[in-house]
């Protein structure tokens, strides 16, 4: 078992849009530039699925006794905390510098059902920054549309068809957005967000070229489940779009601890995430704990041992250790809660 923090490593995966300047700054990278590895994963000990494989993509690398390992190497089940057999959620840095391609992801049931998986993959994003004023997402069906529209539409390859048919909602740095398994997504160009979402790498996509000309395989579009189980996928629940933003963008709330509460189980059993600025804040928490640094300052003390604090760093806190934040600014990440033995 750990006894103390350990220190996360830029690990980048490949995705099929371009990105990453902005993220690799918020990294401290010099002259970063876009590329098709946009993403950072923290906390990770999934695989990424792409259409090629590469060998431990997407698991974390972390800092450990001077050297450079796998999380999966260096974390324990008894890390995770009491009742835990895995890690129960997956973070990343993501920042898209074009448009993703529209896309579903599946439900608890959905992903046991079809792809044999324990997790579905709900979502939730806080929005860290925008390269424009109208960096925007677009979240849920309008009120028209129908499974035969949409299949039609996908028939057709109509994008712009497809698009329209979604809510289009302007972002601002600090906004939270929850993404349940089954709505219709796409993250418009030019957002930078911390995404917490179940741990899979599950994505249907119904955008068979993507924004930057690639043509996608059949694998990469729905992972050979067939174009009907894609469809199956989405949930046509039609919506206006005071409903999305309702349902969708959550509000945050102050805890007694002086944390921001940004996503509460209350929320959704598959994740929680807060914001800590400022004050101090300290727990022994029984499941492990993700601490996302925002900004330059502060530190942390865990089980007597001081970290001083740069904006990007990434800690994996275990279960059942005290950790204390001193004049920080961080993100709070906790993973679900849903199926956990007690």
């Amino acid at each position: 078992m750990l006894r103390d923090a350990i220190k996360q490593l830029p690990t980048f995966a490949a995705r099929t849009y371009k990105g990453g300047a902005v993220m690799r700054e918020f990294l401290g990278e010099q002259n970063a530039r876009d590329n098709f590895y946009p993403e950072d994963w923290i906390s990770s000990f999934v695989t990424a699925k792409n259409k090629v494989y590469v060998e431990n993509e997407g698991i974390t690398r972390v800092e450990y006794n001077g050297q450079i390992r796998l999380i999966t190497d260096v974390v324990s089940v008894e890390d995770f905390g009491q009742g835990r057999l895995n890690s129960s959620v997956l973070i990343k840095l993501l920042d898209s510098a074009q448009r993703l391609g529209i896309q579903v992801h599946p439900t608890t049931e959905f992903a046991r059902d079809v792809f044999n998986s324990s997790f579905g993959k709900t979502e939730c994003w806080y929005i860290l920054g925008k390269r424009s004023e109208d960096a925007s997402v677009y979240l849920g069906f309008k009120e028209h549309v129908t499974r035969q529209l949409w299949a039609e539409l996908f028939q057709k390859q109509d994008i712009e068809g497809m698009l329209s048919c979604l809510h289009k909602i302007t972002v601002t740095p600090g906004d939270v957005i929850l993404v349940t398994g089954g709505t219709p997504h796409a993250i418009g160009e030019g957002c930078f967000m911390v995404e917490i979402q179940e741990p899979s790498d599950y994505t249907m996509r119904v955008e068979k070229v993507t924004v930057d000309g690639e043509v996608l395989t059949p694998k990469q579009i729905h992972y050979g489940a067939g174009e009907d189980k894609l469809l199956d996928c989405f949930d046509y629940t039609p919506r206006t779009l005071d409903e999305v933003r309702s349902e969708f963008v959550l509000t945050p709330t102050r805890g007694q601890n002086g944390q921001l509460h940004l996503v509460k189980y209350s929320d959704t059993e598959c994740f929680a995430l807060s914001l800590v600025d400022g004050c101090d804040f300290g727990e022994i928490c029984p499941s492990f704990v993700t601490v996302i640094v925002l900004e330059d300052g502060g530190e942390m003390l865990c089980n007597s041992k001081e970290y001083p604090l740069k904006r990007g760093e990434k800690y994996f806190v275990p279960a059942n250790i005290e950790y204390k934040l001193k004049d920080a600014k961080a993100l709070l990440c906790y993973p679900g809660v849903k199926g956990i033995k007690k």
